[in-house]
């Protein structure tokens, strides 16, 4: 049927739907791989002619993310950023917490003080452990440990995401992502005042959770910007990369970056994970990331 030309007393509503079954099945012009992995033959849009460049929801009376063309169906359109911001919130409301984690972070600072270290941290809850086992390039005989009995995870992105109503959201436009979705980009404006405040949010098209956060700090003798990167990683949504520069007020600047690698996420971890070790080695003891990086949040991990 397709092959051959249409019944000239066709109806358009029937014409129509023949184009949409055509799509399903795979049709295209100018002999494209079908979605069923075939190859639709190019006389089929001759056949076709003009009714093959009808707009289907005009006619069908739907709403479909895109338009069918004798060129095939296009891209969906972004979605209304009303919709993104109900989704994002959704999203952020439902998101879930790993019982335990692990991970790997390398931390690099110039300015205030020259460094480079790599940790490894495990979290349960509110404990930590982290390991420090390379300093300035050179691997330590020994971890430096450090045990936090009550340590808030800064990077949760459930404490630094914004959120309605302590945020106002504008929406910047759209990011084509891949052939078929969008990243959504919103300008952020705080309601109140803080030391860290989220100037701008980039949401992911797919998860509607926060790929990128940037973010403007001030107080404790620096003021500057930075930006946080987030992704999926084994189904839980976790930081990737810090950056920030900062200025102090002695007219110096400093600059971060911090990477985390290698994601592990145990049903759980022994206890003594977190029991301080009986003697600590003799090493460098790992500095604190710079206060400018690390949001001050509340969040509950």
């Amino acid at each position: 049927m397709l092959g051959a030309a249409w019944p000239r007393k066709a109806s358009s509503r029937a014409a129509a739907l023949v184009c949409a079954l055509a799509f399903t099945a795979g049709t295209a012009a100018s002999g494209e791989p079908s979605m069923l992995g075939k190859t639709a033959p190019p006389a089929t849009t001759a056949a076709l002619g003009r009714t093959a460049a009808l707009d289907t929801n005009a006619v069908l009376g739907t709403t479909l993310p895109g338009r069918f063309t004798a060129a095939g169906f296009d891209r969906p359109g972004p979605l209304p950023a009303r919709v993104v911001l109900a989704r994002y919130a959704r999203a952020l409301a439902r998101l879930k917490h790993p019982p335990a984690l692990a991970f790997d972070y390398a931390v690099e600072q110039l300015g205030l003080r020259n460094m480079e270290q790599t940790h490894r941290v495990y979290r349960s809850g509110r404990s930590e452990r982290d390991e420090t086992l390379i300093v300035d390039g050179y691997p330590l005989p020994r971890p430096a440990i450090r045990i936090f009995a009550n340590r808030t995870y800064r990077y949760d992105v459930r404490g630094i995401a914004p959120r309605a109503p302590a945020y106002r959201f504008v929406s910047g436009g759209s990011i084509p992502r891949g052939s078929s979705s969008f990243d959504y980009v919103f300008k952020t404006f705080a309601l109140g005042s803080a030391s860290f405040i989220v100037s701008e949010v980039v949401i992911d098209g797919s998860r509607f959770l926060p790929a990128r956060i940037r973010f403007k700090i001030a107080g404790a003798g620096a003021r500057g910007s930075g930006q946080l990167t987030y992704e999926a990683v084994d189904g839980y949504w976790v930081i990737r990369q810090a950056l920030v520069d900062a200025h102090l007020s002695n007219g110096a600047t400093a600059h971060e970056r911090i990477a985390w690698s290698d994601y592990s996420f145990p049903s759980s971890l022994p206890a003594s994970t977190f029991t301080p070790p009986r003697a600590r080695a003799l090493v460098p003891i790992a500095a604190e990331p710079l206060p400018t990086a690390v949001p001050d949040v509340q969040s509950e991990p």
